[in-house]
């Protein structure tokens, strides 16, 4: 695993658990991003994975104008900065006042979300009616994963015509986020895909024939990004007159996971690391440092949710709160304070732990970056 961007790090001055990052690696997923895609029009990437508005000023300038999130925080950060923001999660009870508000403010931005169901499109529709507004609105598909959308069939469709009808929302396309395809073998992913991917396109034909509007389908997630990628530029996919957005999300900065699951994802490699210090020595094999669960991610299971770049043969024996306890057989040869980096197994829930990420160039510490972690209650 490549880390000479992070090599001979000036860190006496930091405190840690800090969150470390590379722009010139952010920039070289971009561009492999981007060559994957092989159009930048059709790179929608999901900011959850950072949440940082210096990564979206950097995507910008390479032409990735069009961004997805989750959160109304991450859209008001994207409404400064982007042209097109689709909200990727259905706007419910007060949210549904807030995503106007924030549409009504942004006049000269493209907002869209999506929708799975009949009452919250009402709410969102009379909302928007009372301010003039209009908004570009996909159907949430369910391919499988069963955790939102509608099933994978004619009730798209029902739910479409339903929403058609609504003052406010343009109907424009379908919201498909098959987060289930995750297997390793890249064979069986593609397969899964193909899979998906047809019945997807089979339901676009049957909508042309309900004069319905689906004109462009939002898919995917990393693991499958290069996959959607060929099926964008399909046969197929140009029969269906449907345009093909895809929105990787951990690409954008990778991780240990990813890095070492989807060497299919080409040309992107771990941009962010996590520095922690040395603070005990229990035991003659036992080290604990100071990246409790509140610095980086408890979403792997215990045991494997980073990797020691500086200690190969490190094994997780023991998290907590604001501790890490771990077994090596280097642990004579490391001393108190001393700074040890760190790959996360999962980026997307650690950027969340974290206020600012720190800017690495050259060995130095240049700056810092904001992380949008916050949320809208009011």
């Amino acid at each position: 695993m490549q880390l000479a961007h992070f090599d001979n790090l000036k860190v006496d001055q930091l405190l840690t658990p800090c969150l470390v990052v590379s722009p010139q690696i952010i920039q070289q997923n971009l561009r492999a991003m981007i060559h994957i895609a092989d159009d930048v029009q059709r790179l929608r990437p999901h900011v959850k994975t950072h949440k940082c508005p210096e990564i979206v000023k950097t995507a910008v300038a390479m032409g990735i104008t069009r961004h997805k999130c989750a959160t109304l925080a991450e859209a008001e950060m994207l409404a400064q900065l982007a042209d097109d923001i689709l909200l990727a999660y259905q706007p419910v009870g007060p949210v549904v006042g807030k995503f106007v508000e924030l549409v009504h403010h942004f006049p000269q931005r493209r907002f869209s979300t999506v929708l799975d169901a009949i009452e919250p499109a009402s709410q969102l529709s009379d909302a928007l009616t009372k301010r003039r507004l209009n908004i570009d609105v996909l159907i949430e598909v369910d391919p499988g994963m069963h955790r939102t959308g509608v099933g994978l069939g004619p009730a798209v469709l029902d739910l479409a015509a339903e929403v058609q009808k609504l003052p406010g929302l343009r109907l424009s396309g379908l919201h498909i986020y098959d987060g289930h395809h995750h297997q390793v073998d890249l064979e069986q992913r593609s397969v899964a895909v193909e899979e998906m991917m047809r019945s997807v396109l089979q339901l676009v034909a049957e909508a042309r024939g309900r004069q319905l509007p689906i004109d462009r389908l939002v898919c995917g997630g990393t693991p499958t990004f290069p996959i959607l990628a060929q099926w964008a530029q399909s046969p197929l996919a140009s029969q269906a007159s449907c345009a093909i957005e895809l929105s990787p999300g951990t690409s954008v900065l990778s991780d240990y996971n990813y890095d070492r699951d989807y060497p299919d994802v080409r040309g992107v490699s771990p941009a962010a690391i996590l520095l922690t210090r040395v603070i005990s020595k229990p035991d003659s094999d036992l080290v604990t440092v100071d990246l409790g669960y509140k610095s980086i991610s408890a979403d792997p299971p215990a045991g494997r949710r980073c990797y020691f770049a500086d200690l190969p043969d490190a094994q997780e024996v023991r998290h907590s709160e604001e501790h890490l306890v771990i077994r090596t057989t280097q642990a004579d040869a490391l001393q108190v304070g001393q700074v040890l980096r760190v790959i996360p197994a999962h980026i997307c829930p650690t950027v969340a732990l974290h206020d600012w990420m720190f800017v690495c160039q050259q060995g130095d510490i240049t700056g810092k970056w904001p992380i949008v972690r916050h949320r809208i209650y009011q």
